[in-house]
C-alpha cells in the first residue's frame, strides 16, 4: 500500500510540475509585458488543485492513521487535548495592554490584542516543551 501511494504521490507532482511549466515557458515566450490573463489563471488553477489535493490527503492520512493504529491514535488524542488546553490557559493568562486610543491607532479590537497576546505565550510555551523535549532525550541517551 506505501509503495501505491508513493508511485501515485510521485506521479500527480509529475504532472502538476509539467503543468506549471507548461505555464512558464507561455510567459517566457510571450514576455513580461503581453502575460494574457488566461495563463496567469492557468497558474492559478494548477495551484489550487495542488492544494485540493493536498487538503485532501491531509484530512484522510490522520483518518487512515487512526483506524489502522488505535493505540497510537490515542496518543494522539491525548496530545491534541492538551494542546487545546494548552491554548485556553494562555488565552486566559493574556491581557489586553492598551488603551482605548492606542488600539484605535493599530486599528485592531481589544479582543485582537489578547488573542494576539495568547498566541504569543502559547509559542512561548510550545517552545520552551520542545527545547525539555530535546534535553530530555539528549540526557536520557546518554544514560542508555
Amino acid at each position: 500500500m506505501d509503495n501505491i501511494l508513493k508511485k501515485a504521490f510521485f506521479g500527480i507532482a509529475i504532472i502538476l510540475i509539467l503543468i506549471a511549466t507548461a505555464y512558464q515557458i507561455a510567459v517566457l515566450y510571450q514576455g513580461d509585458d503581453s502575460v494574457t490573463e488566461s495563463i496567469l489563471n492557468g497558474y492559478f488553477l494548477t495551484a489550487y488543485i495542488a492544494f485540493g489535493i493536498s487538503v485532501v490527503l491531509a484530512l484522510l492520512f490522520p483518518v487512515l492513521q487512526i483506524i489502522s493504529n488505535p493505540k497510537g491514535a490515542v496518543r494522539t488524542l491525548i496530545i491534541v487535548a492538551v494542546a487545546v488546553v494548552l491554548w485556553f490557559i494562555a488565552k486566559g493568562l493574556a491581557t489586553n495592554n492598551f488603551t482605548p486610543e492606542e488600539l484605535e491607532a493599530k486599528k485592531i479590537t481589544a479582543e485582537t490584542a489578547v488573542t494576539v497576546g495568547a498566541g504569543l505565550i502559547y509559542t512561548y510555551v510550545v517552545f520552551g516543551l520542545a527545547i525539555l523535549s530535546i534535553l530530555y532525550a539528549s540526557i536520557s541517551n546518554i544514560f542508555k
